[in-house]
């Protein structure tokens, strides 16, 4: 399955550039999640010491594990979400995360029906990060109910510029032959599908929550549903 998920799918500043949060381990991360979960297929291949990556849909999954049954392992189950960053001024960024962490949102879902990504009924959580590679662990606490404050939803507004799927976009599908070069030519460029960079290798700056950078996107106020 890829594409946008809904909380109780329980598994077994225009917007054209986005700063990721990008987790270290050792690391705790206070974030409030926006809107829903966005769902993809992700290798990750290691070339040289380096790791490769591709998005791809199941159809080229299907495809690449059969041509090189060996070589790849199975891609990971991932998920993104647009969140506030608690701990950098309150900025909007991408947090790509694993099944584990997300299934912790769903479990809070079906617990009190309230969205963890909802405007009037979302929340702040804890994300600690823990070990490396395989032995890479995810620890998710709720701290507690957050609605979005108005300057918080303006600048989402901003960040979106209209389009709630906007985070789409940051994880483009490659064809088989995209997948292939980025994951077995070490000289390819742009291996990764994830993280916009600007020209000095320096992830492009990110809206503010507490202080929009741009004017809101000219829409009326009620462009999204109240309780997303």
């Amino acid at each position: 399955m890829s594409g946008f998920v809904q909380w109780n799918d329980v598994p077994g500043g225009d917007g054209s550039r986005a700063e990721f949060l990008s987790m270290k381990s050792g690391n705790t991360y206070k974030v409030r999640p926006l809107l829903d979960a966005y769902n993809f297929h992700k290798y990750f291949h290691k070339v040289d010491g380096k790791t490769r990556t591709a998005v791809v849909t199941e159809e080229v999954v299907a495809l690449l594990a059969a041509k090189y049954p060996s070589e790849l392992t199975k891609p990971a189950n991932r998920y993104a979400m647009y969140v506030i960053d608690r701990n950098d001024g309150n900025k909007i960024k991408i947090l790509e995360f694993p099944i584990s962490v997300y299934k912790v949102f769903c479990n809070s879902f079906e617990a009190n029906k309230k969205k963890p990504g909802s405007r009037l009924e979302g929340s702040d959580w804890l994300i600690k990060k823990s070990g490396a590679g395989l032995n890479t662990s995810y620890e998710t606490t709720f701290v507690d109910y957050s609605p979005l404050t108005d300057e918080e939803y303006e600048a989402l507004k901003v960040v979106l510029g209209g389009d709630k799927e906007k985070i789409a976009t940051f994880f483009p599908f490659s064809s088989v032959e995209q997948a292939e070069k980025k994951l077995f030519n070490p000289d390819e460029e742009g291996s990764s599908n994830s993280g916009q960079i600007d020209s000095s290798g320096t992830p492009a700056s990110a809206a503010s929550a507490s202080s929009p950078t741009a004017p809101a996107a000219s829409a009326a106020a009620d462009d999204f549903d109240p309780d997303w």
